[in-house]
């Protein structure tokens, strides 16, 4: 009897030793299959490229955003587009392969959200400001309304207000302090804020409005400016807003897009939009 328990247990060891040799080897397969997975799915990504449509005033911060965020992705490639928010939601309707879109507003990426260019609606990333720039001081005393009626004024610039947001808060900003039929003859429109900027730093223009932010990516440059008071124009919320592509169907690709719109607003990037002279937007969650 004692010999029939001793082989029987005996043999339960044995089964039990291959069963558990079995599991580990399934285990190890398994192991070398993710590993596998994993390393194409980096190949992937080091061969996938995204696009990014930026509004003009949002590119330097825009490029800092860029070097924090390749630290964390080594292998993420990107091209970016800068314009006028208005042209490049034009792109976007004309079939550009555009996967992520940061306006300068929040109308163009509604608009597009409206009409199906994405499946999700836009989340506003930062809040511009508005200010007046010139190449002589402006005078901390003098009333901005005075400045834009003055005669030694005879060109002011502001950004194509059709395409650019930053052009349609400074046509009602000119509206409201009631100037805006008094100066008609002394506006030259460029075709977003950097042109602006470009026509005040040449002399072509004698004041411009454009953003904050310009100021602050340039200081050296601009010596005199004045912030507009915001009770005289609607905020300038800033959205995002994913596109609709054929080419996000790629697993990889998808992934390093939805990566770079949460990074944008992680608590990583609060420092860029302080330093840019952004507002940042109460979002419930932040991603870190």
């Amino acid at each position: 009897m004692k010999h029939l328990v001793d082989r029987y247990f005996q043999f339960c060891k044995s089964s039990l030793f291959q069963r558990f040799t079995f599991f580990g080897f399934i285990l190890f397969l398994f192991g070398i299959s993710l590993f596998a997975e994993k390393i194409k799915f980096e190949e992937q990504d080091s061969d996938q490229e995204i696009i990014v449509a930026v509004a003009a005033n949002f590119k330097s911060p825009m490029e800092e955003i860029q070097r924090m965020f390749q630290k964390q992705y080594p292998n993420s490639k990107i091209m970016y587009l800068y314009g006028a928010s208005g042209h490049l939601t034009n792109q976007i309707r004309n079939g550009a392969p555009i996967d992520l879109f940061l306006s300068a507003d929040l109308d163009f990426p509604t608009t597009l959200y409206q009409e199906g260019y994405s499946e999700n609606p836009p989340e506003v990333y930062a809040e511009g400001i508005l200010i007046l720039v010139g190449n002589e001081t402006l005078g901390s005393e003098t009333p901005i309304p005075t400045i834009l009626e003055s005669k030694q004024t005879k060109h002011i610039a502001i950004a194509n207000p059709k395409t650019a947001p930053y052009g349609r808060a400074a046509v009602e900003y000119l509206q409201k302090v009631g100037v805006w039929k008094s100066i008609q003859d002394k506006l030259v429109y460029g075709e977003s804020v950097t042109q602006v900027n470009q026509f005040v730093l040449a002399g072509a223009s004698d004041i411009g409005f454009t953003s904050y932010s310009a100021v602050k990516s340039n200081e050296n440059l601009w010596k005199y400016w004045k912030k507009i008071d915001p009770e005289f124009i609607s905020p300038i919320l800033q959205g995002k807003i994913l596109i609709k592509s054929k080419s996000l169907n790629q697993s990889g690709k998808r992934k390093m897009v939805q990566n770079l719109y949460q990074f944008i607003n992680s608590n990583y990037t609060d420092s860029i939009f302080k330093k840019y002279g952004y507002g940042i937007p109460n979002l419930n969650a932040k991603s870190k």
